[in-house]
């Protein structure tokens, strides 16, 4: 989007072992510059410390012999500790951030203040946490954007039969994948046709309590990636009524899970945290539960199950409520903005 504004743009990025990160190359006029990948390989989340100094060095010689006018860090907090950083130790590039988690995410707000504050300006993409690095940094140094979803699903067909109710997320207790378990369990039995479906990440902490799961119920799935028999994620929404994601906490704002699903025209029953309210329109095109509770998950898939006319409502608001505030578009005019505006 930038490079087609007439930007001329260098995306940095790293290049982590067996993966498939820009394998279909570059957009046009994009140059890609790769420093060393310094998180852990997934299921182990953080850093690994050997690696940081290697990955640090080469950001800073790279910005600092590009001089670019603007440099902008997109992730986690320790993402912007290392642009705070780079600031400090003599890169003169405007640097702007845009984090996922509230700044409590970096521990002691007095540290993340101090560690920020060589920071010219943050651009969340949700109230929620561009609300926590307004309480340290004021509003003149707050913005907020808000993206949109680069996975192509199709709508499903207005003809096609659904019948399955849908967890996809990783199978660990952030992402209430043991909500979704009991709650499933409980009502397989009193809902014969209706097929309850995981789809999970391999090698995660209740995968193997997922697969006894499915040998004590005849209508419960799962589907451990990659899928076999020619199962998608698209498939698997395609034939969803609606899905269930009751998050203890959120990995990213937005939670991008959420916003491909209600893209895909299919509702949503998530936990009321975080920012999860400002993509769900409870009642609309989801519904909001509290978090931690398994009775209350189970009250929402019997509300939905139960009352058809309901979930088409949510079906057909679930894409067009979503994609007017959620889209690249915008995200992209308004991004040129805040350039344009903080390079002058």
């Amino acid at each position: 989007m930038l490079a087609g504004s007439g930007q001329n743009v260098t995306l940095i990025t790293t290049s982590p072992r067996k993966s498939d990160v820009l394998a279909g190359g570059p957009e046009q006029d994009v140059s890609v510059y790769i420093v060393e990948h310094a998180s852990r390989n997934w299921p182990r989340k953080g850093v690994q410390l050997s690696k940081l100094p290697k990955h640090t060095w080469q950001l800073f010689s790279f910005l600092k012999r590009e001089s670019f006018d603007i440099i902008h860090f997109f992730g986690g907090n320790n993402t912007g500790l290392i642009l705070g950083f780079l600031k400090r130790i003599g890169i003169k590039s405007h640097a702007f951030f845009s984090p996922i988690k509230d700044p409590s995410a970096s521990g002691s707000t007095l540290l993340a203040k101090a560690a920020f504050s060589r920071v010219d300006k943050f651009i969340a993409t949700t109230n929620y946490v561009r609300d926590g690095w307004e309480q340290l940094y004021g509003k003149d140094r707050c913005g907020i954007l808000h993206p949109g979803v680069f996975k192509n699903i199709p709508m499903p067909s207005q003809q096609r039969q659904k019948n399955s109710v849908l967890f996809w997320r990783n199978a660990d207790y952030e992402n209430g994948a043991d909500l979704a378990m009991a709650s499933f369990l409980e009502l397989a039995p009193k809902y014969p046709d209706i097929r309850f479906v995981f789809a999970v990440r391999p090698h995660d902490v209740l995968e193997k309590k997922l697969l006894e799961l499915e040998t004590t119920e005849a209508n419960i799935d799962v589907h451990i990636y990659p899928y076999n028999n020619g199962t998608t994620l698209e498939s698997l929404l395609q034939n969803a009524l609606f899905v269930v994601q009751p998050f203890r906490q959120l990995s990213i704002n937005p939670q991008m899970s959420i916003l491909e699903t209600l893209y895909s025209g299919v509702p949503v029953i998530a936990s009321g945290i975080e920012s999860n309210e400002e993509l769900i329109i409870s009642g609309e095109t989801g519904l909001l539960i509290p978090p931690e509770n398994k009775n209350a998950l189970s009250e929402a898939i019997v509300s939905l199950l139960d009352d058809r006319e309901l979930r088409e409502k949510m079906a057909n608001n679930a894409r067009p409520r979503t994609e007017a505030t959620w889209n690249w578009e915008l995200f992209g005019k308004e991004l040129v903005e805040i350039y344009e505006n903080g390079n002058s």
